[in-house]
């Protein structure tokens, strides 16, 4: 019998032995495998990670740093020569007129020239208009001479009391306001621009000009009444046939 048992022992497989793992791979230390793996996949993302540090900055250091000299000054703006020929009073169809070489070489005699041509074309367009309009007014207490004759219109009126005293008068109060009010200064101000005080806006290139062309025709003009009544004696509106 005991042969027999032990002959049948024998001959049973033996069961399958189970292999020895790693120390913690039981059921209870599954979580501490996932975690041991997951910080390796940190690790060698982090070590990716600084290995391509350097060559980042190797491709900064590969570009040409910039160079901080002394700053160059752009070079000095060359404006054109003065020239007359480019104010104001240049217009169609005569364009630049100065036949006799009248017209000054420097800006500074220039703009003298032009305030005076500006004073006498303003004077002129009142006296222009001062001549027709003394023709049918007169104004109160320069209807008679001092002898008692009738106050002669045109140039006349100023060689007979009281029109000599307004003539006197008139003068002394436009040099009194050229003085004071009306004053030049070329530096800060253009010829004959004395502001807006009527707010009319209207300094502009185009109405500039106007009043320079208007102001030599109205000069032309004064000149050739003044002329004609000293020729005939007869004023402004008498010499057009009225």
């Amino acid at each position: 019998m005991l042969a027999l048992s032990l002959s049948s022992a024998a001959a049973a497989p033996s069961a399958p032995q189970p292999h020895p793992g790693p120390v913690g791979a039981g059921p209870g230390c599954r979580g501490h495998g996932i975690g041991a793996v997951a910080g390796g996949v940190v690790l060698l993302s982090a070590a990716r990670s600084t290995r391509s540090r350097p060559l980042r900055s190797c491709l900064r250091a590969e570009k040409s740093p910039e160079i901080k000299g002394p700053k160059v000054k752009p070079p000095p703006k060359v404006e054109p020569p003065w020239e007359a020929s480019q104010e104001l009073g240049v217009t169609a169809p005569v364009g630049f007129f100065d036949p006799i070489g009248l017209a000054p070489k420097d800006k500074e005699t220039f703009c003298e020239y032009r305030a005076c041509e500006l004073k006498h074309g303003r004077v002129a367009m009142m006296a222009s208009i001062g001549a027709v309009g003394q023709h049918f007014l007169r104004f109160p207490g320069f209807e008679k001479t001092q002898w008692g004759e009738e106050m002669p219109s045109g140039v006349m009126a100023a060689f007979n009391n009281p029109g000599s005293f307004g003539l006197v008068l008139l003068s002394l109060l436009a040099g009194l306001l050229e003085f004071t009010v009306w004053s030049e200064d070329y530096a800060t101000k253009e010829p004959g621009n004395f502001g807006d005080p009527l707010g009319l806006k209207q300094y502009t290139e185009d109405m500039r000009n106007q009043e320079l062309n208007n102001g030599r025709f109205a000069m032309v003009a004064i000149l050739g009444i003044v002329a004609a009544e000293l020729v005939t004696g007869k004023d402004a509106v008498q010499q057009l046939g009225f």
